[in-house]
């Protein structure tokens, strides 16, 4: 999006609500989410298995939002708070030790289905 190169519709991790979020941000209109990049899912968090990872630093290479911290030959573990559930981290790990969980819904992080919509 930086480049101008991708529209605002084209991220499945951040749902309708990604993109609507960006349209207001950016001043333009929302549309709907482009399934040709992925169908949206529960929000969820990757999570790497410690045991199995050997620090080949590729899921720190991959992901976006530099949400992964870890060193070469070193175990790598990734900042919760900071993963977007992009799953770009999943497929570039040679040993397959990174899995997506899904995040419970707490107080911190619910909310209510389009509250606009129904009360503004």
């Amino acid at each position: 999006m930086a480049k101008g190169e991708a529209d605002i519709n084209q991220c499945p991790p951040g749902g309708q609500d990604g993109v609507d979020a960006l349209a207001d941000l950016l001043g333009v209109e929302s549309k709907p989410l482009n399934e040709e990049f992925g169908q949206p899912k529960p929000k969820s968090v990757a999570v790497i298995i410690e045991k199995d990872c050997i620090g080949c630093v590729k899921c720190i290479q991959a992901c976006p939002v530099d949400a992964i911290l870890g060193a070469a030959k070193h175990v790598h573990t990734v900042i919760a708070s900071e993963c977007t559930g992009c799953e770009l981290c999943v497929e570039p790990c040679p040993v397959d030790c990174i899995v997506m969980q899904p995040i419970a819904a707490t107080l911190d992080n619910w909310r209510a289905p389009e509250p606009e919509r129904r009360y503004g």
